[in-house]
């Protein structure tokens, strides 16, 4: 009878720590949908917890290509710039540079510097997952730079808490 209660026993703690390696396998996560259409992204603000992975679903909704960037914009003045001397220097501001971002889908453009996510382009219609966990906290600025967007009011906020 004891070597029975002890198989017994010995069963639900293997079961136990199978569940609890399980749970914390998959883990809490964030996901976040951020639409981009003419001239907006939506949600105008996204906020994140840092430390906690994050999908994010990344979709054009727009009848024109559109360009994803978080940044730090810091005290640049954008108006009058140089559009390929901004984009290197919004690219060098990267909120992604230093974290591991996987890009999953299809994406008129994946550009990054190194191996630092930098920008997103998408068409009209496609969509890209992105994987990350956030870790630089603050607020930062979302924006779509193609020549014209930006000035109409498509860009946002990416807090992260």
């Amino acid at each position: 009878m004891r070597a029975g209660l002890i198989s017994v026993i010995t069963v639900f703690v293997v079961m136990g720590l199978g569940v609890q390696r399980g749970a914390g396998a998959a883990g809490p996560r964030q996901v976040v949908e951020l639409q981009m259409k003419e001239f907006a992204f939506v949600p105008a603000t996204v906020t994140l917890r840092a430390g906690v992975p994050v999908e994010l679903r990344l979709v054009n909704r727009g009848v024109v290509e559109h360009e994803f960037m978080v940044y730090n914009p810091g005290h640049m003045r954008m108006a009058g710039m140089d559009p390929d001397v901004m984009h290197r220097e919004l690219e060098a501001r990267s909120y992604f540079r230093g974290l591991d971002v996987r890009v999953e889908g299809k994406a008129k453009k994946v550009e990054r510097m190194g191996k630092d996510l930098a920008m997103i382009t998408l068409a009209p219609g496609e969509r890209v997952v992105l994987r990350f966990m956030p870790k630089k906290k603050g607020t930062f600025e979302v924006g779509c730079h193609i020549p014209g967007h930006y000035e109409a009011g498509m860009k946002g906020r990416w807090v992260v808490r």
